[in-house]
Formats: C-alpha cells, structure tokens, sequence
C-alpha cells in the first residue's frame, strides 16, 4: 500500500472515530426498506427476548470529565463518567472508542444518554493509541480501567459487580479481546489493582475486527502499526479475540454492518461462529446496507439502541 493510500485511510478513520460522537449528524439521508435484521446465534443457550426500548427515564445526575485513573510513561490516561441518578448503586459500561487504534478519543455520544436513563454509568476511557505505544500498551489500558472504576465504585454511586464492555471499531476490538480473555496474563497492567476483578457480564461490539491473524488483517497497515513491523503470527493470534473464545466467556452483542468499507461484515460471523462453536452466548445484530458509520447514522443507530438497551437491561439486571 501506497503512502497517499495510507494517509486517506487514516484521514477516513479519523473521521470516522470523530464522527462517530456527533449527535446531530444526519446521516446520508437514504431510504431504507428493512436497515435492520437481527440474527440469533447460539445453540440451547442463546436468548430471544424482545426488542424494546428501555426508559426509566432520570437525567443525568453528574457528569465528571479528564478523571485520571492511569498514569503511563506516554501520557497520563483520563476517563469521562456519566452517572445516572438513583439511590441505588448502578451497574456500569466501559465503552472503548474506535479510530484504527491510531486516532479518537472521549466524545459524548448519543447513547450516553439513553443508557444513563436505563440507570447505567457510563465510563468513556482513553488508552494509549499506537502511534506511541504497540500492543498490548491499549489492551492494559482498557483493563486498568476497568479496574480503576471498579476500585472506586463506591465513590461515584457504581456497583461494581454489573459490569459490561463496549466499544466501536478499533475499540470493539479491545472490548470483545478483553471480556474473551480477562485473566490473560499479557493484558494486566503492572501492579495496577492486582485483586481487581477484570470479568464482565456483557460486552456489546460494534464493527470490530476480530480475527487479525487473516491475510486480509495482516497486510493492513493500521493492524501492523498496532502488534508492530513483522509481528510474529502467534502475536497476532494473542490479539484476536476469536482465539480465547470458550463456554465461560459473557454474552456478546455484536452490531455489524454488511456494506462495512473498514472491518468487513465477515469479522462478525468469525466471532459469532466461534461462540456457537463454544456453546457460549451471542447475538449478531446486522445493519443491512449499513457502513462502518452506523453510529454516526440516525435511522440505522435507533434501530440499533433498543435491542442493546434490552440486552444491557437482562444481563445487567436493571429491570
């Protein structure tokens, strides 16, 4: 690949991973008969549960920004948290964002909302992109603070022991890694909450790319910055997440587009068929027609939302 084919690659992630926190983008304004199919994929264990927003409807009752939870050598490491408001503890999402592993960072984005009035905290997290630091640099970040959060728990009204994980591209990526393989030993921060729990209860994915080991992956330029140059294959399989799928592993929502230009519609049948394969718990929630931007498209994100908000409502028990 061409270095213009890289940069415009790169300006198309960027895009992307600030897009994908705008509210008010409209999308391409096309039409569309059916945008969304949901597939369910499993065996006995797989649910069928209903498709329904979930609105228990309190405001936000704290927003707190640039909290620290990680200083590293690169760049001390800050998480934005959305507290909802109740008298009771609530059950949290990590969300990871996406941009190539090499661009984005801590937006607001619409769901935010919508999952703080499902009674769900909201952490948004940075983690050390590529250009700085090689794998596993953003898989030890993305655990830290799953750690941080649940260490301090107590303080912002969150109960630690309702977790889920969840991010978009990039940050799918590192989400399902971590909920497949929290224990593994490569992916612990040094002497970061060592007794800290890392296991979730859900992880929710959208357009991840989960099996790098693939020619396809390996020739991408995004993916050799990631592992580094001429990342030995058994690298590259420690960091796909299709590798450490078993039965104990959390339910999985994956969202994907099948016209997705970045991480192709494939990447999610991988993953969902490794999960059948396991006997563990998956549902693939297809875009048809949809791109890698599904976020950042009106009609195909709020056809999106309430099947999430349902599945984060059974397997972080706020019904």
């Amino acid at each position: 690949m061409t270095t213009t084919q890289h940069s415009r690659r790169e300006l198309l992630a960027a895009l992307l991973a600030i897009g994908a926190g705008c509210a008010t983008d409209s999308g391409n304004g096309s039409e569309r008969s059916r945008p969304y199919s949901r597939t369910i994929t499993g065996e006995s264990n797989a649910t069928t549960k209903q498709s329904t927003p979930v609105t228990t409807a309190p405001e936000p009752a704290e927003i707190r920004t640039d909290v620290v939870f990680r200083e590293t050598a690169e760049r001390t490491l800050k998480l934005d948290l959305y507290l909802p408001s109740s008298d009771d503890p609530s059950p949290f999402v990590l969300f990871s964002h996406g941009g190539y592993w090499t661009s984005g960072g801590r937006i607001h984005r619409p769901m935010y909302d919508r999952l703080v009035n499902q009674g769900i905290a909201v952490a948004d997290v940075q983690y050390r992109l590529s250009r700085v630091a090689h794998y596993p640099a953003a898989v030890r970040d993305v655990v830290a603070a799953i750690k941080w959060v649940r260490a301090n728990a107590g303080e912002y009204g969150i109960d630690a022991d309702r977790a889920a994980l969840m991010g978009v591209s990039a940050g799918a990526h590192l989400s399902a890694l971590i909920a497949t393989a929290p224990d593994h030993e490569n992916f612990q921060p040094p002497e970061f909450h060592p007794d800290v729990s890392v296991s979730v209860d859900a992880v929710v994915a959208h357009s991840g790319p989960y099996d790098l080991t693939r020619e396809i992956a390996k020739d991408d330029w995004a993916v050799e910055r990631f592992f580094g140059e001429d990342a030995p294959t058994e690298r590259l399989k420690e960091g796909s997440p299709v590798t450490h799928v078993d039965s104990d592993d959390p339910p999985a929502l994956l969202v994907h587009g099948t016209e997705d230009e970045i991480v192709p519609y494939r990447s999610a049948t991988v993953l969902a068929e490794a999960y059948r394969e396991a006997r563990a718990t998956v549902e693939v929630l297809t875009g048809d027609g949809a791109g890698h931007d599904m976020l950042i498209d009106d009609e195909y994100r709020d056809e999106m939302l309430p099947t999430q908000e349902a599945f984060l409502a059974e397997y972080l028990q706020t019904q």
